[in-house]
């Protein structure tokens, strides 16, 4: 069991002391389609999950509740927020309404009102993003807006790393600026392709 897995197994068993078996239907309450995977669950108040690679840790999420299946697979995570890491420095931190977490691969499905806030100040905005733990990428085909200075990007689908500096928005691409001088100076900070 390498030293992320380890610290997983530890992490779960500390909240599995805050945790509380999901409610049973009330009585005489028809079966309902898809419940049966609810009954196999954990509820969690104060949620928190960890990644790490080779012993750097690359992000950590908490949630104010999550419903973890028992064999440790997943959580669906409500009001959610992320904190990404790169060389054990904070670049970037977001927040969603709602997260799917797979506690095997680490990949996020995040979903509802998501904005990511990095360390040098972008902002990016969507409804809906995906973070790639293998590839270490987030993506989209979703709307989204990027705001980086005085220059706002929008369109329709992204790719990104956690840093927000390389950004690429696919397509329907628009920009809004103060004014040319304020997109020529923002755009010298724009990673080149």
């Amino acid at each position: 069991m390498g030293p992320r897995y380890a610290f997983f197994a530890a992490a779960l068993i500390a909240l599995c002391q805050a945790c509380e078996p999901a409610p049973p239907p009330p009585a005489g309450a028809p079966a309902q389609p898809g419940k049966e995977k609810e009954k196999s669950s954990l509820i969690f108040r104060g949620f928190g999950a960890r990644a790490s690679r080779d012993g750097a840790l690359m992000w950590e999420a908490h949630a104010e509740r999550a419903r973890v299946n028992r064999q440790g697979q997943g959580a669906h995570a409500e009001v959610v927020t992320l904190t990404y890491f790169r060389n054990s420095k904070v670049v970037s931190r977001a927040r969603a309404d709602r997260a799917e977490i797979d506690l095997k691969d680490y990949d996020i499905v995040a979903d509802g009102a998501v904005e990511v806030r990095s360390s040098q100040g972008v902002i990016l905005r969507t409804p809906h993003l995906n973070w790639d733990n293998k590839a270490q990428r987030i993506s989209s085909e979703s709307k989204v807006v990027v705001v980086r200075g005085h220059t706002q990007l929008s369109g329709r689908g992204f790719t990104g790393d956690r840093d927000l500096r390389d950004v690429r928005i696919l397509s329907d691409v628009q920009a809004e600026a103060a004014s040319v001088d304020a997109l020529r100076e923002d755009s010298k900070t724009w990673p080149r392709p």
